[in-house]
């Protein structure tokens, strides 16, 4: 892509058409102390529009840090009459790769980019190569979509809270189904596993009890758990997983609840563990032991002797 050197006046550069932005950082600080310090040295590109105005192709910090500085004018680099839309798409791509790691979000944004800018029938997966976004096609789809979620969605992307899967189901949900999910996981820090794990426990005891997700997310005793000040994150995130899980498993509950008192009767030590079958399906148990010498064993032993002929045994297993 051909540019021009030349200047350009801060007031006629317009600073919000974010056609061409593909970053999502907004700490202007470091990099406008940078510039007053040792000047503009990578000068943003810029493209003429029709009224004497012109549009950032490259540069959207830098031009914004200027403006922080008090500056009147920049140097820049004008891109020529009638450069396609497609290689200002790609020179922002690339200006913005070559800098760092695109985050998911700033890859959203490039792809829709690329999506927007090109012709027809191009290949969009080798074009994303080029410019230093290797994807299957399939992810190519994925991440251009995060572009459509609700701003509070696309917040989560570029702060992290959201992964792209997570992202990814969220957007295939009702509107403020998915935004409830999302501040709950806001609240609890959770990862995706346990995020994945709290929305399917809240999604089949919806559809089970035909209501709305946002009914369970926000249910008394949810929201109590949520508002606490008693608890920690990891605290909320315990007393919530339990709570949902009850919810999609009443019968399982109960049946835990009567495992862990009967067990307690049995009167293991830490290092002896009984193990019910998974989903308390079947009649096999796992007995686990821990030990590290042969007396501990034999204590063991004898808790085993007194386990098998006591009652509190009996009763799990009947």
């Amino acid at each position: 892509m051909k540019t021009k050197a030349g200047t350009a006046l801060l007031s006629r550069i317009i600073p919000d058409n974010d056609k061409f932005r593909i970053t999502t950082r907004e700490d202007l600080g470091p990099l406008a102390a940078s510039i007053k310090r040792s000047g503009l040295l990578n000068p943003p590109i810029l493209a003429s529009t029709d009224n004497s105005h012109y549009i950032i192709i490259c540069g959207f910090r830098r031009v914004a840090a200027c403006r922080r500085l008090g500056w009147d004018r920049v140097d820049a680099r004008f891109v020529s009459p009638g450069t396609s839309a497609k290689a200002c798409a790609v020179a922002a791509i690339a200006d913005n790769c070559t800098q760092r790691e695109l985050n998911l979000f700033e890859q959203a944004r490039a792809v829709k980019l690329l999506t927007n800018t090109l012709p027809e029938g191009a290949d969009i997966v080798q074009v994303a190569g080029q410019v230093g976004l290797p994807m299957a096609a399939s992810v190519l789809a994925r991440i251009r979509s995060l572009c459509d979620l609700p701003l509070k969605l696309q917040q989560g992307i570029i702060e992290a809270t959201l992964s792209l899967p997570m992202a990814d189901r969220l957007g295939r949900m009702d509107g403020e189904d998915a935004l409830e999910a999302y501040g709950l996981f806001c609240d609890i820090r959770a990862g995706l596993n346990v995020q994945r794990e709290l929305l399917d426990y809240a999604e089949e005891s919806a559809r089970r009890e035909g209501v709305k997700l946002v009914d369970i997310l926000k249910s008394a005793p949810v929201m109590e758990i949520r508002s606490s000040d008693e608890l920690d994150r990891a605290g909320k995130r315990g007393r919530i997983r339990k709570l949902l899980k009850v919810r999609r498993y009443p019968a399982l509950a109960e049946a835990e609840a009567k495992f862990q008192k009967r067990s307690f009767a049995l009167g293991l030590s830490p290092e002896m563990k009984l193990l019910p079958p998974a989903g308390f399906e079947g009649p096999n148990y796992v007995l686990s032991l821990k030990f590290s010498s042969l007396e501990q064993l034999r204590e063991q032993k004898n808790t085993i002797g007194q386990m098998l002929n006591g009652d509190a045994l009996k009763k799990i297993l009947d």
